[in-house]
């Protein structure tokens, strides 16, 4: 009997070991596979616009040499954000809610992005008029 009660604790103990390793095996698979740290993470809302590179957009000629170049001096694609740089550092990333496949980056700004405002960019004028005007969840990281 004793020996049985021995294996028993043995079994028990063996088995709550596996448990405690494969937790912390599944914790630290998932925080190193997450795409931002939760500590670092700042969600907040924000008011989001849409924008693209034509002249009713920015104001700038396909002519001009500054034509679908942000403030960071990159062309804009999908993925480019205009910010308020005192909310958002140029060259942020961002994760936005209803987008889960892509990550932002701030790399533009715009006269009437203000405070807690968005504007992303699309890649055609249509695009970013269908967009319209949202509240939408932006988490920096």
């Amino acid at each position: 009997m004793n020996i049985s009660l021995n294996k028993r604790v043995i079994s028990l103990f063996t088995l709550k070991s596996a448990i405690f390793i494969f937790v912390i095996v599944i914790g630290i698979s998932i925080s190193m596979l997450s795409p931002f740290s939760v500590a670092n993470l700042k969600a907040e809302v924000f008011k989001a616009t849409a924008y693209c590179s034509c002249e009713k957009c920015c104001n700038k000629n396909p002519s001009d040499k500054r034509y679908g170049i942000t403030a960071t001096g990159k062309v804009a694609k999908w993925g480019t954000v205009a910010v308020d740089r005192r909310i958002i550092k140029l060259g942020s990333k961002l994760k936005i809610a209803g987008f889960p496949k892509t990550t932002f980056r701030a790399e533009d700004v715009g006269s009437a992005i203000k405070g807690n405002h968005i504007d992303i960019w699309f890649p055609s004028h249509e695009e970013a008029l269908e967009f319209g005007v949202k509240k939408m969840v932006v988490y920096n990281y």
